[in-house]
């Protein structure tokens, strides 16, 4: 089950939002989907990944004080056979952001980033993972059981993560937050769909 939550990770925080709050690039996709596999993969599950085209999920993003600052959306576009895209939009009130990413099925791993129409390479700053329990959590889309894992990095002081693949869908983030830079930044589940 580790496995999966680096991937909610990455979904959470994608370059092209980080880019849109001057969130620092440590969030990248690559790194924070590396926890997300790491830590919710079952034990004898051959593909990390088996989501289908037409999943989606939709998210609200707001900043402490500055309230809600926009939306997130996230879906499958494409499947590749061993590999699949993942598109996230987001749309807040300064700036809008499109990212792509091919997510190798078998580990999760980021294949190939695509920002705002240019291909780009991921930064590595590492994810250090500081306590993993299981907690309930309650956000627009309803209250759900969940893994919930508190990381940091050298350049992101905390990031907090709960995450429900079974119930939801795709990486199964329901709820995402951070402290950077003094800001607190939360991306919660409003709905998904998915695909039979």
């Amino acid at each position: 089950m580790k496995s999966l939550f680096v991937i909610a990770l990455a979904f959470a925080a994608t370059s092209a939002f980080a880019g849109s709050v001057n969130l620092p690039a440590a969030l990248s996709q690559a790194q924070l989907n590396a926890i997300a596999l790491g830590n919710l993969r079952a034990p004898g599950v051959q593909d990390v990944i088996n989501w289908k085209v037409g999943d989606n999920a939709n998210y609200q993003v707001s900043a402490g004080s500055f309230g809600k600052l926009g939306t997130m959306s996230q879906s499958v576009t494409k499947d590749e056979g061993t590999a699949l895209w993942v598109k996230t939009d987001t749309k807040l009130a300064i700036q809008n952001d499109t990212g792509e990413m091919l997510l190798n099925k078998a580990d999760g791993k980021v294949l190939k980033y695509i920002h705002n129409g240019k291909e780009e390479a991921l930064p590595d700053d590492k994810i250090e993972i500081i306590s993993q329990d299981y907690a309930d959590v309650t956000v627009p889309a309803g209250t759900f059981k969940a893994i919930h894992i508190t990381a940091k990095t050298e350049k992101v002081s905390k990031i907090e993560i709960w995450a429900n693949p079974r119930d939801t869908v795709m990486s199964g983030m329901i709820k995402q937050t951070m402290n950077t830079q003094g800001i607190d930044i939360a991306v919660e589940l409003t709905d998904f769909k998915r695909n039979p």
